[in-house]
């Protein structure tokens, strides 16, 4: 089962994770638009966490995650008018970070975007918070906020954390004993 992830990591990432319990910290996006509408866009998983109970239940998890960097896996994400251009797993200290990068040939190609004539929005569901973004921020109702960009924005920037997580285990020890 995966948890926490944002649709565009579940994309990358679903075909070997259903057997595991993965969860992600905090996502990262950082988007280039073009005139046309096309552009290209960084997604940062960061901080990947197993909440495994078991030694072999987190190696079993990370293994699935590992093994979702496969060449085979990106067929359903290029799908959607996207092209991968970079892929990486990333150690710093004990966290574990993704990054995909990637290019789309239109802006609803990005995942979680609400694209309209007039702006570009993210809702962030009460769960998260926002780290950092440069589009304006407007509170929902619901406890919940709205992250709206003009339509002609060039650079579309956000970072959302999980306001808690459940316990879990760091997954960097195990990428640093992977050989290079």
């Amino acid at each position: 089962m995966t948890r926490n992830l944002p649709p565009s990591a579940l994309l990358v990432l679903a075909p070997f994770l259903l057997g595991g319990c993965l969860l992600v910290r905090s996502t990262e996006h950082r988007v280039r638009l073009n005139a046309d509408g096309s552009g290209d866009a960084l997604l940062r998983l960061i901080d990947i966490r197993s909440d495994g109970e078991t030694d072999s239940a987190v190696a079993g998890d990370f293994t699935l995650l590992m093994g979702s960097y496969d060449d085979s896996t990106l067929s359903s994400f290029e799908d959607g008018n996207r092209k991968v251009i970079r892929r990486q797993l990333i150690t710093s200290g004990d966290t574990l970070t993704a990054e995909v990068a990637y290019t789309f040939t239109s802006l609803e190609a990005v995942e979680g975007l609400r694209v309209t004539e007039d702006e570009i929005a993210v809702l962030v569901d009460p769960t998260r918070e926002i780290v950092r973004t440069n589009g304006s921020r407007e509170p929902l109702e619901s406890g919940g906020v709205r992250i709206v960009w003009d339509r002609d924005a060039a650079r579309l920037h956000f970072e959302i954390r999980e306001r808690s997580l459940p316990p879990s285990v760091l997954l960097g020890p195990f990428h640093r004993r992977v050989p290079r």
